[in-house]
């Protein structure tokens, strides 16, 4: 088994993507959403974590984050949102034993400079229409796109082809 190296700088801005086991579609259904949220709601008191953009499908969600602590170990808020979102599924679901929800590990990548957390920022506010869910960023309800829309930092229309700067990103 390969060992992974984790690189932990305080305050650094970090991509995360999580995968669930098999890519079965865990987090397809409302409810399912709302208890993943109110979970990381929860993991954020413990571990207190600021997420910049996210989007979250049926099968991974991708992350731009900031652990709020010197540590920077946002292994910690990842393991934790995890675990504890199995927990509350399998509760939710009436499952017992032993239960499969995610990929065992996570995909990471701290940002470098300017131009990698844009790049970062469009790939997870695009996700949705890569996938073929929708046509347009604004129309997936589970992403920070519509927030950041909003606040001017996409024009209107965008995403609804690949951007450029995301050709040859594949984080998943």
């Amino acid at each position: 088994m390969r060992t992974f190296r984790r690189f932990y700088v305080p305050e650094a801005i970090v991509f995360i993507t999580s995968v669930t086991h098999k890519r079965i579609p865990y987090l397809a259904e409302q409810g399912d959403m709302a208890l993943f949220w109110q979970t990381l709601r929860a993991v954020q008191v413990i571990h207190p974590f600021h997420l910049l953009a996210h989007v979250t499908l049926p099968d991974h969600f991708h992350w731009l984050m900031r652990v709020d602590d010197e540590s920077g170990d946002f292994s910690s808020v990842v393991h934790s949102a995890k675990r504890n979102y199995t927990w509350n599924y399998k509760r939710a679901h009436g499952i017992e034993g032993p239960f499969h929800l995610w990929q065992d590990r996570f995909w990471d990548h701290v940002i470098r400079d300017e131009k990698d957390l844009q790049r970062h920022f469009d790939y997870i506010h695009f996700n949705p229409v890569k996938h073929g869910y929708v046509q347009h960023p604004e129309d997936w309800p589970h992403s920070s796109y519509r927030h950041w829309l909003r606040l001017g930092y996409y024009e209107p229309g965008w995403g609804s082809i690949e951007p450029e700067d995301l050709e040859g990103m594949a984080h998943e």
